[in-house]
């Protein structure tokens, strides 16, 4: 692995040979809490991003984050800054090995890798947002297009961020619903995914494997992406 340093997301420029889209920096405000308040109740403290630097620089890391298909999930995701670095470093690879026709389908794999549990509503927000917004900034680079809400490239990655990215306390394993923390795993099916639902709980104990029903759904998320669609 090479010993140069690796641009947090928020510092790096994404060179195209146009200009007309480039990659644009999420705003950060620096600070590592919200208020005293916040730190009493729930314990909240950011991680800085030179620690988020760090952290996803190390060998073993960078490994994972250059296979589209490796899982990441963060326990406690903030406003995403952890998120939005380990997509933005998925999306640059997917960048570095993808045309205009397979991009599509190594980029929704890379994003649906990524999982997060985060207990405030108002940080779950941030975290979604900042995740998409990576997303649309990286295909708007590589295709030199915008990227529409209407088509069906947009809505399939608000679907797997939505599904991904939940809320939930991860020391009852459950929602504020009461019910326990779910995710999809996203298994391959020809040109569908399938997806088979397990709780968070049951990365703990194995007995609770089946504590959930799996659903044997297959969503066409891939659809007619490799043929050029003209909604995309």
């Amino acid at each position: 692995m090479s010993k140069e340093e690796i641009s947090l997301f928020d510092d790096q420029k994404f060179e195209t040979d146009h200009k007309k889209f480039e990659l644009k920096a999420i705003g950060d405000d620096g600070h590592l809490i919200k208020s005293k308040e916040r730190v009493q109740h729930h314990g909240e403290v950011f991680t800085p991003k030179w620690m988020v630097k760090k952290m996803l620089s190390e060998p073993a890391i960078q490994e994972k984050l250059h296979d589209l298909h490796a899982t990441f999930l963060e326990p406690s995701a903030g406003e995403g800054a952890f998120l939005k670095e380990i997509l933005h470093q998925k999306l640059s690879y997917v960048d570095q090995i993808s045309n205009k026709i397979t991009w599509k389908n190594n980029a929704l794999w890379a994003l649906m890798s990524i999982y997060a549990i985060e207990l405030l509503q108002d940080n779950l927000i941030k975290a979604k947002r900042a995740m998409i917004d990576v997303f649309i900034n990286h295909y708007q680079t590589f295709m030199q297009k915008a990227l529409s809400s209407n088509t069906d490239l947009y809505k399939s990655a608000r679907y797997i961020i939505d599904v991904n990215i939940v809320q939930g306390n991860t020391l009852t394993f459950k929602n504020s619903e009461n019910k326990l923390i779910e995710f999809r795993e996203w298994i391959p099916s020809g040109n569908k995914v399938k997806q088979n639902t397990f709780t968070y709980k049951s990365l703990f104990n194995n007995d609770d494997m089946d504590d959930v029903n799996a659903n044997e759904g297959q969503l066409s998320l891939f659809d007619d992406f490799e043929n050029g669609d003209s909604k995309q």
